[in-house]
């Protein structure tokens, strides 16, 4: 698949230069070479989530990825994201959840985004779990921080709730 992959990285160029469609047709003619790699279907959907804005097109692309290879762990983080956006956020765990657990997954992306959901439904307790999850898998002083912050406020959250029942 080498053949693909250098295809796959000059898209991603492209998109980083601001070249949206034109990257978006050297992908999808990818894909009439190979219809179930995964890894473009992930791509592709990247670019409809975060560079398109077409988060509906991008479900598509991230559920073909997690179809044609399961134990591939970043349209995991990407679905759950989306529906984490949406406010799904049962649905948003699901994904979540799942992808955490494959190999080579984001672990301080993966939990920070459980934290989020679990947060966002009012499971303070198991939010504080994930971020501090999170945190201990984080080498970053900034992402260090980022997830140190949403701990304190799970923290003032539960103390708020404690105090109003």
């Amino acid at each position: 698949m080498e053949w693909i992959d250098n295809y796959m990285k000059k898209a991603e160029g492209l998109v980083y230069d601001y070249r949206v469609d034109e990257a978006l047709a050297i992908l999808n003619d990818l894909l009439y070479e190979e219809p179930g790699y995964a890894k473009l279907h992930n791509l592709i959907g990247w670019v409809y989530l975060y560079y398109a804005n077409e988060p509906m097109k991008a479900e598509v692309h991230f559920k073909a990825a997690m179809k044609f290879d399961p134990t591939y762990a970043p349209p995991y983080l990407h679905l759950g994201w989306i529906y984490l956006a949406r406010g799904v956020y049962v649905e948003a765990l699901g994904y979540l959840e799942q992808g955490s657990v494959k190999a080579g997954a984001n672990k301080v992306a993966f939990m920070e985004y459980i934290g989020q959901a679990y947060e966002l439904r009012g499971n303070i307790r198991k939010a504080i779990q994930s971020y501090v999850t999170a945190r201990h898998a984080s080498v970053d002083s900034d992402e260090f921080a980022r997830l140190s912050d949403s701990i304190k406020r799970c923290r003032r959250k539960r103390r708020v709730l404690m105090i109003l029942f």
